[in-house]
């Protein structure tokens, strides 16, 4: 018999799932790509840079940690690598060589070696360019990597494991058939 606890983790998995599996398709639900054949389609210099871009996104405050500390590039990683096609790779590797090209051309130098005015003001422009789909799967992955990471959720968002309140006391009149008819609605 299941209690109540196990019966909404089996719930919230089944629900979070569904909801990842529009995004991922079949792939994510029926486990199509084992652990140990993943193979990495980043290198170490790019899982950094894209640390950095993330940080740029969502930067540390005196309340938070930012995105290196949750090791978005390693999600953005994980993602690129496991769960998009050679299609959403390939857009993305490009993506990610036009970013660094765009960078240079502009100052002259990496985007791990300008100053953080200059991070923000270059992201900047790429929101306004409608050619830059790569920037936004980047930005997509970096808010999605950070916000589902422990750090994001237990110390940027108002965490709550058990949500609402307990009340352990509720007197259930007789002939009620369901808890959800409680107080008549």
């Amino acid at each position: 018999m299941m209690n109540r606890r196990q019966a909404l983790q089996a719930m919230m998995g089944a629900l979070g799932l569904a909801s990842t599996a529009q995004v991922f398709g079949a792939r994510v639900l029926f486990g199509d790509v084992p652990a140990h054949t993943i193979r990495p389609v980043l290198t170490d210099s790019e899982v950094k840079l894209l640390d950095e871009v993330a940080e740029t996104i969502l930067p540390e405050t005196p309340d938070s940690p930012g995105a290196k500390a949750a090791k978005v590039g390693e999600f953005m990683q994980e993602m690129v690598s496991a769960y998009y096609d050679l299609l959403d790779q390939q857009i993305f590797l490009n993506g990610l060589a036009t970013f660094q090209q765009r960078v240079t051309e502009r100052y002259s130098a990496s985007f791990l070696s300008v100053s953080a005015s200059q991070r923000k003001e270059f992201l900047l422009t790429l929101e306004q360019d409608s050619d830059a789909t790569y920037y936004q799967m980047i930005k997509q992955l970096a808010v999605w990597g950070y916000f589902s990471s422990e750090v994001g959720v237990k110390q940027a968002l108002r965490f709550a494991p058990i949500p609402g309140r307990y009340d352990g006391q509720v007197k259930i009149e007789p002939g009620t058939t369901a808890w959800a008819n409680i107080g008549g609605v």
